[in-house]
């Protein structure tokens, strides 16, 4: 019982998350432990490959993650820090059967084996090893599911967390492959399972999956639907029918080849898959295609510098309505002519204004997309105080909010300064 009303701590956050994602290898993805994993060591299980993949390990092969770091990111609010160590001491000790779901033919003839060998806990650090089976697949995996802690740390169910983590690799093509139901119990319950009052596919429907897949879909990061496949009458395998969020597909819903084809090249110029379907719902498929021929043009030209950020020119191309076969170096120079600011910070007020716009365009994207931009911002960010975590702080979110601008936008020019002052001047003069 002890258990249960710790793991029933986790998740109680109202604020909004930032995406928090990593590529954890389908190789653990689709383990089997030989023990029932409780929430908290799930989510313990994910920082720590999460840590991993992020920083180096020691000269003997040991991690180290901070006990605080761990307790936020995973939403460990308890002060039973005991707890949190005996659960994780116990990871050392669950033996797993790696990548079930491969065919034999193709599977690697690995053994079962603990995935942390080795684990020492201090007062404020958790050290760990990887087993060296699994090191390469975890720290560069070449196929993978991109896991949200964000989204696992909402989760009070630890099946939830499972059948999360086990959908998400095939939300791309929206659906899951069919397994037997005992094997896809023992996945998201431990090897274990059927000693307690699972050996019936009805019981571990109605106590595990049914209650699971309605907090997974009311967590609204994915909306999975359960389907069996039966011999007679008698279930014998299940699978699931993946998409995302109803608000989010149905804008993307009737996409033709030719505006998939748009789609796919503004994502070849930089441009955030999500933010693409957006510009073609947004505008003309005429437009963009004049707007993407412009600025290839650009790409191409001999006459001009190197073209270093193709996304921040094409969104300009994009709003300016800019057409190809218009001579590329005349093209900045068609802005409106200087205006003598009265006194005021014309450049501070410009950032300021194109701040919002990447705090608006960032909300619009989707999950994976805003993680993939978090990830290239600290990539970049040498600062440690300044990397944007789970909880972000107001000068990591600023850092973020100037890097997105410059990221989208480029660098800001005297000639943008000067026409954003002639806007200002416009819309004051008509008010």
């Amino acid at each position: 019982m002890a258990s249960k009303s710790i793991d029933d701590q986790i998740g109680l956050f109202s604020t909004k998350d930032v995406p928090n994602a990593f590529r954890k290898a389908v190789q653990v993805v689709h383990s089997k432990p030989m023990a029932p994993l409780s929430l908290v060591q799930r989510k313990l299980l994910n920082s720590w490959l999460k840590n991993a993949a992020n920083t180096p390990h020691d000269s003997e092969g040991w991690w180290a993650i901070r006990i605080d770091a761990v307790c936020n990111e995973i939403g460990f609010n308890s002060n039973n820090r005991s707890y949190l160590k005996e659960s994780s001491e116990a990871l050392m000790r669950i033996i797993f059967t790696w990548d079930v779901l491969a065919p034999e033919e193709k599977r690697a003839r690995w053994k079962a084996s603990v995935l942390f060998p080795e684990v020492e806990i201090t007062r404020y650090l958790i050290k760990y090893q990887i087993s060296s089976q699994l090191q390469a697949h975890i720290l560069k995996p070449e196929m993978y599911a991109l896991i949200d802690q964000a989204v696992l740390r909402k989760y009070r169910r630890a099946a939830s967390a499972g059948i999360y983590e086990h959908c998400i690799r095939f939300e791309k093509i929206n659906q899951t492959p069919a397994i037997p139901w005992q094997e896809f119990r023992d996945i998201i319950l431990g090897v274990s399972a059927d000693k307690k009052s699972y050996k019936e596919y009805k019981s571990f429907k109605q106590k595990v999956l049914n209650p699971c897949i309605a907090e997974i879909n009311a967590e609204g990061a994915i909306q999975i639907e359960l389907r069996e496949t039966k011999v007679g009458k008698t279930v014998e395998g299940v699978f699931f029918k993946v998409q995302k969020p109803k608000l989010a597909a149905t804008s993307t819903e009737d996409v033709s080849a030719d505006e998939a084809k748009l789609i796919g090249n503004m994502v070849l110029l930089g441009i955030m898959h999500s933010e693409a379907k957006r510009m073609l719902q947004q505008n003309p498929a005429s437009t963009i295609e004049q707007a993407l021929a412009y600025t290839n043009e650009r790409r191409a030209s001999t006459k001009a510098e190197k073209l270093e950020n193709p996304a921040a020119y094409f969104r300009k191309a994009l709003s300016q309505r800019w057409q190809a076969s218009v001579d590329i170096e005349d093209a900045v120079d068609k802005v409106a002519p200087a205006v003598r600011p009265q006194k005021q910070d014309i450049p501070a007020m410009y950032k300021a204004s194109k701040i919002d716009e990447a705090d608006e365009y960032f909300q619009e994207l989707d999950g994976g997309d805003q993680s993939e931009l978090i990830s290239m911002y600290n990539n970049q960010q040498s600062m440690k105080t300044l990397l944007l975590k789970s909880k972000p702080t107001k000068p990591s979110q600023a850092a973020f909010n100037q890097w997105l601008m410059r990221h989208l936008w480029g660098d800001p020019t005297p000639e943008q300064y000067i026409e954003f002052a002639q806007n200002l001047l416009n819309t004051r003069s008509q008010t």
